[in-house]
C-alpha cells in the first residue's frame, strides 16, 4: 500500500462554518460606523445640550408660574367653602410630581393673591388644648408638629377701604342677605366667647341667645344647626368633658374665628354696635377682656357708625346686667 499523501491545508475562506457569521459581522460593521458617527456628531450634540439647558430653566419657571396660578384657583375655591388649604391636599391636588417645589410655588401664588386679590395666605393656629385630657396627651407627645399646616385667605387691604360697601361687600352666594346674617352671628358668638374670657359655657350662650331672641331659631335657620355650621367652619369649638360624673359643655374660639375675626376685630364690632357713645371707659374696658393696650383697642376700626346705618343704640337693661356680671367674673 502506498504511503498517503499529505493534503494541502484549504484556506479558511472556503469553509463557511469556521467563518464568523453574518450576523456577527454585520453588528461589528455597525458599532464601527456608530462610534464614527458619535466622533462626527460630537460638537453638534454638546451644542444641543446647551441650548436645551437654557429652554430647560425657561420652562421650569414658567412650570412654577403656571403652578402658583392653580394654587390660587384653589385658595379662592376653598375659601368660597370655608375649607381651609392643607399642605397635603395642595401636594396631591396642585404639585403632584413637583411636591418638592412648593416653597417656591407658595411664595409665588402669596404675590399673586396680594397683588391681585388683596388677600393672603395665613397660617391657622393649632386647635387649643382646653380639657385636662387633651393637655396630658399633648406634654406626652414628642413629636407633634408645632404648625398646624393649614391656610386661610385674610384680606389685606387697608383699613380705610374696609367699610366702603363700594369696594368690599358680602359675598353674593347664596345671597348678599344670606351671608352678611351668617358673618353677623358668627361675629356675635366670637365676641361673646372672647370677651368672656376665652371660654364660654353653654348655659351663658344660651343666656345671651336668648335675649337676642336667636335661642330657638335665626334668619338662617335653627340656632342648633347654625352653631353647628359655626363650629365646621371653625369659628367656634364646642368643648365636653367629664367632671366628677358630670358632664360639661364650654365653647372656645377656633382657628378660623382667631385668624379672621380676632381680638382686634372683636374691638372693632363692639365699637359699631356702641356707635358715638363709644367712650374712654369703653375702650378701657375693651382692652382688659381681650388682652389688648388701650392703643390698640383705640385703633381698632372707626369708633362711630355711619349715619345711614341708624341711630346709635344705647344699652338696656339687660346689656347693663351683662356689663355687672363680666365685672363680677374680672
Amino acid at each position: 500500500m502506498l504511503p498517503g499523501r499529505k493534503r494541502r491545508a484549504e484556506p479558511l475562506d472556503d469553509y463557511p462554518d469556521s467563518s464568523p457569521a453574518p450576523a456577527a459581522r454585520a453588528t461589528q460593521q455597525t458599532q464601527r460606523g456608530g462610534q464614527q458617527t458619535r466622533r462626527q456628531q460630537s460638537p453638534d450634540s454638546d451644542a444641543e445640550d446647551f441650548v436645551d439647558g437654557d429652554e430647560g430653566g425657561e420652562s421650569d419657571n414658567a412650570s412654577i408660574q403656571q403652578l402658583a396660578k392653580n394654587l390660587v384657583r384653589y385658595a379662592l375655591s376653598c375659601e368660597y367653602a370655608r375649607v381651609p388649604l392643607r399642605r397635603q391636599d395642595i401636594s396631591t391636588k396642585v404639585l403632584g410630581a413637583r411636591s418638592r417645589a412648593f416653597k417656591e410655588v407658595f411664595d409665588e401664588a402669596q404675590v399673586m393673591l396680594q397683588d391681585i386679590f388683596g388677600m393672603e395666605m395665613v397660617e391657622l393656629e393649632k386647635k387649643e388644648k382646653v380639657t385636662i385630657s387633651q393637655k396630658r396627651a399633648a406634654q406626652m407627645s414628642q413629636n407633634a408638629s408645632k404648625t398646624s399646616g393649614q391656610w386661610i385667605l385674610k384680606n389685606v387691604l387697608p383699613k380705610k377701604y374696609l367699610n366702603d360697601d363700594r369696594i368690599l361687600s358680602p359675598p353674593r352666594a347664596p345671597t348678599i342677605e344670606a351671608e352678611s346674617q351668617y358673618v353677623g352671628l358668627y361675629s356675635m358668638a366670637v365676641s361673646l366667647i372672647l370677651l368672656a374670657g376665652g371660654t364660654l359655657p353653654e348655659a351663658k350662650l344660651d343666656r345671651h341667645l336668648k335675649r337676642l331672641n336667636a335661642d330657638q331659631s335665626t334668619p338662617i335657620d335653627k340656632t342648633d344647626k347654625v352653631l353647628a355650621r359655626m363650629g365646621k367652619d371653625g369659628y367656634i369649638i364646642k368643648v365636653k368633658e367629664n367632671q366628677g360624673g358630670e358632664e360639661t359643655i364650654d365653647y372656645v374660639v377656633g382657628p378660623r374665628g382667631k385668624a379672621e375675626v380676632g381680638a382686634e376685630g372683636v374691638a372693632a364690632f363692639v365699637k359699631r354696635v356702641y356707635g358715638e357713645e363709644a367712650d374712654d371707659s369703653l375702650h378701657q374696658r375693651l382692652a382688659r377682656s381681650l388682652g389688648l393696650s388701650e392703643r390698640g383697642a383705640w385703633e381698632a376700626g372707626p369708633a362711630t357708625q355711619r349715619r345711614d346705618r341708624g341711630r346709635p343704640r344705647r344699652p338696656d337693661s339687660n346689656e347693663e346686667e351683662q356689663d355687672e356680671d363680666q365685672s363680677e367674673e374680672d
